[in-house]
């Protein structure tokens, strides 16, 4: 019995790690680099932020990204409704936005986590940019 608790133990723990590499990588795929003038608007739907779907934006995309972006999504945050727009996403009721190397991700103030959940979850992919 004690032996197959290790078995079980070891299952889980290599089943977690390989989630744990997936979201830890995830920012560096092909789908998270810059690849148009425009802006991709969404609603995001994070499971570890434990809440409602939050408004955000993506800048410097195409058209052609944000369509596709709910099925080809960041590798952790489910993407819902993107719409595509010209030039740079609204600032207007942002509470900040993480720069990540040639594109930011802009957070709105109807996201559920508040200011301080997506900073948080900035720090392990960019740098936080306060709203001017």
């Amino acid at each position: 019995m004690v032996f197959m608790k290790y078995i079980v133990s070891g299952i889980l723990m290599t089943l977690l790690m390989n989630d744990f590499a997936m979201a830890s990588h995830h920012h560096g795929s092909e789908s998270n680099k810059p690849s148009g003038d425009g802006h991709c608007a969404y609603m995001a739907d994070n499971p570890f932020a434990g809440g409602d779907p939050y408004k955000a934006c993506r800048t410097n995309v195409s058209k052609s990204f944000c369509e596709a972006f709910s099925e080809v999504g960041d590798g952790v945050v489910s993407i819902i409704n993107p719409e595509y727009g010209e030039g740079d996403c609204s600032r207007e009721s942002s509470i900040g936005s993480c720069e990540r190397g040639g594109w930011e991700e802009v957070y709105y103030d109807d996201s559920n986590q508040g200011p301080m959940g997506v900073r948080f979850g900035c720090n392990f992919a960019g740098d936080w940019i306060k709203p001017k």
